[in-house]
């Protein structure tokens, strides 16, 4: 039983296909059957496209710094709604992994100041969270081809 007086945040972040939406959905069952008031976020790379920001291999600057501000903004709405835990779908250095997979991709490097700043905004997250979980690919398994995956980009596992 959870006995903190202060809200509970964990992440999970990882490349697509590796179970990050069912381990969170697992660790929601298990709260939830506590007792525990939880609130999930996620859904960012859709919600991204959906705004007209580029993702995968086309992933920006701008898209990054908005996955990890609307991100934390998610968190942070989950709270004001009276969450106990806060189960967060790709933390905030997720972004980070896949803007320099996808630079990576195309062969391009992003300006130092513009790493540099993508880092501290993401690095404000981190005391946040409470724990955090990074997935793996296991290559073994094939792909689940109904999200926008390029097998060819961002794999940051």
């Amino acid at each position: 039983m959870v006995t903190s007086s202060q809200p509970i945040r964990i992440g999970v972040l990882g490349t697509h296909s590796t179970g990050k939406t069912t381990l969170l959905k697992r660790i929601e069952m298990e709260l939830r059957g506590h007792g525990l008031t939880v609130a999930r976020t996620g859904r960012l790379g859709k919600r991204a496209a959906e705004a007209g920001l580029p993702k995968m291999q086309n992933h920006t600057a701008e898209s990054t710094e908005w996955i990890i501000a609307q991100g934390a903004a998610d968190e942070i709405a989950a709270l004001t709604l009276g969450a106990e835990v806060v189960l967060i779908d790709r933390a905030s250095y997720d972004a980070l992994a896949y803007w320099h997979a996808a630079l990576e991709f195309r062969g391009e490097t992003a300006p130092r100041l513009e790493r540099e700043r993508l880092l501290a905004l993401a690095a404000t997250q981190l005391p946040k969270y409470n724990l955090l979980f990074a997935t793996v690919l296991d290559e073994e398994v094939d792909v689940d081809t109904s999200h926008d995956y390029d097998r060819d980009c961002c794999r940051v596992g």
